[in-house]
């Protein structure tokens, strides 16, 4: 076989001279081959609208290799290689190796008339496994997922992260980077180095018995004879010590130069509101609008002890919004609006905020304006390549019709209800932004059209609801992606709670019941000084739930969020009781029984003081730093998944699951590092945990609580910890402001 080789210093790529297949990546001064390929696959092409040609295809008439057209850098090596296939087609591709490591560009030239849905390329096929340790994938998918052992724990046949869709959190990437390690060896960093939004799938996945990566791009103009174009450039880095922060830091590092981060960081920004950031404690998500339950809404508060946020359920428009697919359409469908106003009066008088919850593209199309509805339809493609089928009927957000509903509808909420935010579920967050429509006045396919269109309806409708109650008005969404930063101020998650939750890594709930997959906050790593709100646990404050939600609390307070009491798909808690009916909701559950257990609402208010008190600043608007080391017993603990769809998977699951007893992260901010530590067993914890830096630390017990105790300072190094049930302790320090704390590599 001969091969075409690129070499700069001691990084060497090698690839087969008559099909441009990547055969090797290796690292000559550390002997490292980070892949050694056996599989002859060097891009696949999806093309549509041909007789007996439709669908992949990876075959070439002829491969060529000339010098690259553009001149590389001084210690660069660069080469062009270009494919000839049938109907006119021919993909080139520029490839450089450099400092910036392995980078590709590519385009897809038609000259005929057939149609060109995506390009996979580069496919880089063959990834080794760099020693004996334990070899972890992660990835951004639903903001940040880590997985063990890849090789063994993926099914063969495109098994794994095979179609990741950017940008959609829900099923795919919400940043544009994953990475291949030995846990504290060597690996591989993926990335595109796109600021432009555009649609592409990052992808991980296991063909031919072997590890597969990849990266798809298309669907922005898919019209008869239009090629495609990658103007960005898609990157293989070589790791010398694999840590997920260290992927997450070289990913931040240009990340928050990009244009979604351009209205600066949270604590610089004007106009957003304090209440949601800096003076709400815990969210409650899908009480019933139209019912009185002011009695859970005075309980949680009393027991929480800080002010709440609550997005109420669907049930408030005069056509019902409920979760058997029954939706307003037009204007007309949506007033006046059907509010317990003994809710709201209860909201008010404890001094909490409240939003309504809105399908706000979703829209019927048999209701009020059918016909402009069927008109406006976002059109699905045909294989949307995504773990969602995407099977309900929504407003494409490049129509005028959509615009001027969601602006008009929403302004009108505003000045109706007296709400404080808005919240958007099944949005912009987490729907592939592809629209095959040609009547819309966009090109078939739009992508990075329509993330545009997203975030102009978002500015345009929060201007319009601000203009209404004279104040800035929040608005919130199902997920979160980097593009859309600027413009949403928090968003619900759930996979903080996994395994006792549900929707987020469906496909993975075997792996993260057995430990070998787990959620890491690799979303608020990159963006912990510039992201929304998380609103993050899908919490039941009840015994039958399991006391892992002494940790799902913990650990989404500790990760920048705030916990949620979902109330979504079951029955309240029984409060003297009392419960809500199956029949006055918008989901039809099956009741349960369980009493209200204030144990996890307590608990819930003592995480909620790290972040609203004297020390929580850094856990608000500072830059997360690495996982700090803390050495602690490992303990069972038990769950009872039953607040989901009677049909779905997860409902019913029960089961334990082995987790740390002692949780901390570390931020920084203003001059000062703080390190927060939860124990979150209901047991006596030892523990051991290493302060960092010279000289000593402050230290307080249960900060802000009514037991608060200050400690005497605590010199760096290595410290033992005898930490009480459920206890919190704040570890601070200063520092010098330029100092790169937990500096990445």
């Amino acid at each position: 076989m001969t091969v075409i080789e690129l070499k700069s210093g001691t990084l060497r790529a090698v690839f087969d001279k008559s099909t441009g297949v990547l055969l090797s990546f290796s690292d000559d001064s550390s002997a490292v081959e980070y892949l050694k390929n056996s599989l002859d696959v060097p891009f696949l092409l999806e093309r549509g609208g041909e007789a007996g040609g439709a669908g992949l295809c990876s075959a070439f008439e002829c491969f060529s290799v000339s010098p690259s057209p553009v001149s590389p850098s001084p210690g660069e090596a660069g080469t062009l290689f270009s494919w000839t296939l049938a109907g006119g087609l021919s993909i080139h591709a520029r490839l450089s190796l450099g400092a910036g490591g392995l980078v590709f560009r590519s385009s897809v030239e038609n000259r005929g008339d057939g149609i060109v849905y995506s390009l996979e390329y580069p496919v880089i096929d063959g990834i080794s496994r760099f020693g004996g340790g334990i070899h972890q994938l992660i990835h951004p998918w639903a903001t940040g997922i880590e997985i063990d052992s890849p090789l063994e724990n993926f099914e063969d046949g495109g098994g794994g992260l095979r179609y990741m869709p950017y940008p959609e959190s829900f099923s795919g990437a919400a940043m544009q980077f994953f990475a291949y390690y030995m846990k504290g060896g060597p690996g591989l960093f993926f990335t595109a180095r796109d600021g432009g939004g555009r649609q592409k799938w990052l992808n991980f996945y296991k063909q031919g018995g072997k590890l597969r990566a990849s990266q798809i791009y298309g669907y922005e103009d898919t019209g008869k004879g239009k090629g495609l174009e990658q103007d960005w450039d898609f990157a293989l880095v070589p790791l010398r010590e694999g840590r997920w922060e260290s992927c997450a830091g070289i990913y931040r590092s240009w990340a928050l130069r990009q244009p979604w981060c351009e209205k600066g960081r949270l604590a610089e920004r004007g106009g957003a509101a304090k209440w949601l950031t800096g003076e709400t404690g815990a969210v409650t998500f899908g009480i019933d609008a139209s019912h009185d339950r002011s009695l859970w809404i005075e309980r949680y508060r009393r027991d929480i002890g800080s002010p709440l946020f609550h997005i109420l359920g669907p049930d408030w428009p005069r056509v019902d919004q409920n979760f058997y697919n029954s939706l307003p359409g037009g204007y007309g469908g949506w007033f006046p609006a059907r509010f317990s106003r003994k809710n709201i009066e209860c909201i008010r008088r404890q001094g909490d905020h409240f939003a309504p919850f809105e399908f706000d593209f979703l829209t019927a199309v048999d209701k009020t304006d059918a016909e402009l509805i069927r008109k406006n339809l976002q059109a699905w493609p045909d294989r949307p390549k995504s773990v969602d089928k995407y099977t309900f009927n929504m407003l494409c957000p490049l129509t005028e019709y959509a615009r001027d509903l969601h602006v008009r509808r929403d302004a009108r909420l505003v000045e109706e209800s007296g709400c404080d935010a808005l919240y958007y579920d099944i949005s912009a967050n987490n729907i592939i932004k592809t629209c095959m429509s040609g009547d819309h006045g966009h090109a078939p396919g739009a992508g990075a059209e329509m993330t545009g269109a997203y975030r102009r309806i978002y500015r345009e409708t929060k201007e319009a609801m601000a203009g209404k109650k004279g104040a800035y008005v929040p608005i919130g969404t199902e997920m979160i992606n980097e593009t859309l930063i600027g413009e949403v101020d928090y968003y619900q998650a759930r996979a903080n709670a996994q395994p006792n939750s549900a929707l987020e890594f469906w496909p993975l709930r075997k792996l993260i019941r057995q430990n070998k997959a787990r959620v890491i906050p690799l979303f608020q790593y990159v963006y912990s000084e510039y992201a929304p709100l998380r609103c993050d646990g899908w919490g039941k404050f009840t015994a039958e739930t399991g006391d892992i939600i002494y940790h799902s609390i913990a650990k989404t307070y500790l990760w920048g969020g705030i916990f949620e009491i979902n109330l979504e798909y079951s029955e309240m808690e029984w409060i003297g009781g009392k419960t809500n009916k199956p029949e006055e909701h918008y989901y039809h559950f099956l009741p349960q029984g369980f009493a209200y257990d204030p144990g996890p609402a307590k608990f819930t208010g003592k995480c909620a003081r790290l972040r609203l008190g004297v020390h929580g600043a850094p856990l608000i608007y500072g830059r997360m730093l690495k996982t700090p080391e803390i050495r602690c017993r490992r303990i069972y603990r038990g769950y009872y998944m039953y607040n989901h769809g009677l049909a779905s998977g997860e409902q019913g699951d029960r089961g334990i699951v082995l987790l740390d007893a002692v949780l901390g992260q570390g931020y920084c901010f203003e001059g000062k590092e703080v390190l927060y530590v939860v124990n979150t067993s209901l047991f006596h914890e030892e523990a051991e945990i290493l302060l960092s830096g010279g000289g000593a630390w402050e230290a307080v017990k249960n900060p802000g609580c009514p037991d608060e105790t200050p400690m005497p300072p605590v010199p760096a190094g290595t410290v033992k910890l005898n930490m009480a049930p459920l206890e919190t302790m704040v570890f601070n320090r200063f520092v010098e402001p330029e100092k790169n704390i937990g500096g990445e590599k």
